[in-house]
């Protein structure tokens, strides 16, 4: 369950009135990492649901796992998930808190940026259609208005995963553990499309996960569109109706 039903106190006009309204569940997530012992890696702030996912997702962008072949086992329980892994010298230990407004705040970006190698062209009219199609996949959203989502989509405009979350590089993260599961890294040949603002986290996932498009309803940031265009990504900001800008490698776009 995604969402929760509160009271609260309504005022308009002068008048109060005692209502009742949904809001998007955030709770944390401790994730361990497990050899011969488990530590804690991180305690993720999120909407609880698609954890396994998530957890997967998490890692395998912080260079913890690069493959779902470095999973022994995923033990998921209320509010927390230990990874088993096969690899002695992958157990880290963070023991920070993630909050669902920033992804990797604390640190600084660890990863050797690689250029990404993708002769995917994409029309137009794909990414005119991509931020409706992620708004009416959006069922928790629609209840209270307070969650993010992110969709993975072919280069046809096909909607291939979709997932929400208070945190918007959440919801990316559950779209590569999704990916990671099923043993489609790199995603070389998609499009994602997220509902907010582009940060560098955001970028810096899509990356991992071999994804050559990132297009997002809001603003990219500076250093977004810097790792954008050191790496090989078309960054896209502002995709509403017919109309977007392209940050950076706008040779994938095609009329």
């Amino acid at each position: 369950m995604q969402v929760e039903k509160v009271n609260l106190v309504k005022i308009r006009e002068g008048e109060w009135t005692r209502n009742e309204d949904f809001v998007a569940i955030e709770e944390p997530l401790e994730i361990s990492t497990c050899f011969r012992e488990c530590k804690t890696f991180a305690i993720v702030m999120r909407t609880p649901g698609d954890d396994l996912e998530l957890s997967l997702g998490f890692l395998y962008s912080e260079g913890i796992i690069d493959r779902y072949d470095d999973v022994v086992s995923v033990e998921v329980r209320s509010g927390t998930s230990q990874i088993f892994l096969k690899n002695e010298n992958k157990v880290k230990s963070r023991e920070i808190v993630v909050n669902s407004s920033c992804g990797v705040c604390g640190r600084a970006l660890l990863y050797a940026l690689e250029v990404l190698r993708s002769d995917v062209r994409i029309k137009s009219d794909v990414i005119f259609s991509l931020p409706k199609k992620l708004r009416d996949g959006q069922s928790a959203f629609n209840v209270t208005g307070g969650l993010h989502a992110a969709g993975l989509f072919s280069t046809e405009g096909e909607m291939l995963y979709l997932y929400e979350d208070v945190g918007r590089h959440n919801a990316v993260d559950k779209i590569v553990g999704r990916l990671l599961m099923r043993n489609e890294l790199p995603a070389s040949s998609t499009i994602l499309q997220v509902s907010g603002r582009i940060g560098y986290e955001i970028v810096s996932k899509a990356i991992m996960a071999g994804i050559p498009v990132v297009s997002g309803i809001s603003a990219p940031t500076s250093y977004a569109i810097k790792i954008a265009e050191d790496s090989g990504i078309t960054l896209i900001g502002f995709s509403r109706g017919e109309s977007f800008n392209v940050y950076a490698h706008p040779e994938r776009i095609k009329a």
